[in-house]
């Protein structure tokens, strides 16, 4: 294929996707940083100290202070804190069997305050995830955008001819930025389009590395979606009987005795263990135990360590590196994805980022319109904005991108206002 053709393959694809892609990209964005929006909503979860990702903390205290105040409560979950100055996060139901947030302080374990569920975390992942649609449709149609963005990747290799002397055009930038003269629109129209062009390369520049990452990632998603997932074997205890395990069910109260047991025991096996999160299952009558150690870029899911919740005993586990390729890429994907590995400042990293692959998606499609201004295809349209331009230029291949905004619009309104 000539230059040329490649140019048309690049823009017509990032041109036509641009609004659905670029909904999906500031979506993902916040969601490296959703923790702190909360943070910033809900004064419950900021702490008076800070706390490093390692640092021990007593858990079973915090599990006896949870359930002295709130004892009608059935605690499901304790978290570490997502950032070193939130605090630590119980999840709990109510009588009614509705989800709600606790907050503790990490160290005086005084309880700081409630918080919903339904909070901003939860709405930048589902909206990012798979748009409120069901699952499978939602993860199929985003994680088709992530291999869109691969082949607007490979393509723009073909589009920009040596990039790769151009990591440190920026001089380019400010020469185009500048025009003491007065143009004439079509003029203009270059001008300013060979000033976004610049930009629009030098940002994409820098950005390959993590394009690369998000779009197989995003790819990985959905091929985990349609049978290449990697599942884990349940962790059963023995002394229960699955069959009549709805007796245990109505246990709302864990044992942190049970809970001190286990902690000692993962302490006295695995001292560099950090414990993240500690879930508790009525129905199995078990404690699982997730966290950090050894193996690098997991979930804490990959390192999960499951007890006796009565008794504290230890059932069995796993470490994640002892997993197989096939989980250990799908425990990679996840901490590549948002960001969620070693210290809290890739999250920002990625953020940051994640800005600017939306730039590039809307500065793609700018350019296209100043082209065609450029060029003189806009003279029976020139009267009209660039919003109504772009409306008339996508024709009917803008609409499945607005009905599927507009549709997780509304999803998201009915699952997190009205319901």
């Amino acid at each position: 294929m000539k230059q040329q053709s490649w140019f048309y393959l690049h823009h017509w694809l990032g041109f036509h996707v641009s609004l659905l892609l670029s909904f999906v990209l500031l979506t993902g964005t916040f969601a490296t940083i959703s923790t702190d929006l909360d943070w910033l909503a809900n004064s419950s979860i900021r702490s008076e100290h800070y706390i490093s990702s390692d640092e021990t903390l007593d858990w079973p205290s915090l599990l006896t202070t949870v359930t002295d105040n709130f004892p009608d409560a059935t605690i499901a979950s304790i978290h570490r804190p997502n950032m070193p100055w939130h605090n630590v996060e119980i999840i709990a139901r109510d009588t009614n069997n509705k989800r709600f947030r606790i907050y503790l302080d990490p160290y005086s374990h005084q309880i700081k305050g409630q918080g919903v569920w339904l909070n901003w975390q939860r709405f930048f992942r589902q909206v990012h995830r798979h748009l409120m649609l069901p699952t499978q449709v939602g993860i199929t149609i985003v994680g088709l955008l992530g291999l869109l963005m691969l082949v607007l990747l490979i393509t723009s290799f073909y589009v920009y001819r040596n990039w790769w002397r151009y990591f440190f055009s920026f001089s380019r930038i400010k020469l185009t930025a500048k025009s003491a003269k007065v143009l004439s629109p079509q003029k203009e129209a270059g001008r300013k389009r060979r000033f976004w062009s610049e930009l629009h390369k030098i940002v994409g520049l820098w950005s390959i590395w993590f394009l690369v990452i998000i779009s197989i990632t995003g790819g990985w998603y959905l091929i985990e979606k349609w049978g290449a997932g990697a599942s884990y074997s349940n962790i059963a205890n023995p002394k229960v009987d699955v069959t009549k395990s709805e007796v245990f069910s109505q246990i709302n109260v864990p044992s942190s005795i049970a809970l001190s047991y286990a902690i000692q025991y993962i302490k006295n096996r695995t001292p560099d263990y950090i414990v993240n999160q500690i879930r508790f299952v009525p129905n199995n009558k078990v404690i699982e135990i997730d966290g950090q150690n050894v193996a690098f870029l997991v979930r804490d899911r990959a390192n999960k360590q499951v007890f006796d919740s009565v008794s504290g005993e230890y059932i069995g586990g796993r470490q994640g590196e002892e997993l197989t390729w096939h989980f250990r890429i799908s425990e990679a994907a996840d901490p590549l994805h948002f960001g969620t590995f070693s210290s809290w400042v890739f999250r920002y990293v990625w953020f940051v980022f994640g800005l600017g692959l939306t730039l590039l998606s809307v500065t793609g499609v700018y350019m296209y319109l100043l082209r065609l201004a450029q060029t003189g295809a806009l003279k029976k349209l020139k009267h009209l904005k660039f919003l109504h331009i772009l409306w008339i230029k996508t024709h009917w291949i803008k609409w499945p991108s607005i009905a599927l905004i507009m549709l997780c619009i509304l999803l998201a309104i009915i699952d997190f206002i009205i319901i």
